[in-house]
């Protein structure tokens, strides 16, 4: 089921209260990420910062409020 995509009809802030902290970060608005399959975390020179997964060919926005997460990759 890995490459499997599931619909949820969980609001994001009550799911993000059930998952563990330590391995899944809110990295925008609508957006929760497993932080083991961040491989880069890429910067502009407007400091924006997106992010590349293991075995996603898209990049995931990250918001300026959760940018902070990624200074020190």
């Amino acid at each position: 089921m890995r490459d499997a995509e599931l619909l949820l009809r969980t609001p994001l802030k009550e799911l993000i209260a059930q998952l563990d902290t330590g391995q899944f970060w809110q990295v925008h608005r609508g957006t929760v990420v497993n932080v083991r399959q961040v491989v880069a975390a890429h910067h502009d020179v407007l400091g924006k910062v997106t992010l590349s997964l293991h075995d996603r060919p898209e990049k995931v926005a990250v918001s300026r409020s959760y940018a902070h997460l990624f200074r020190q990759m």
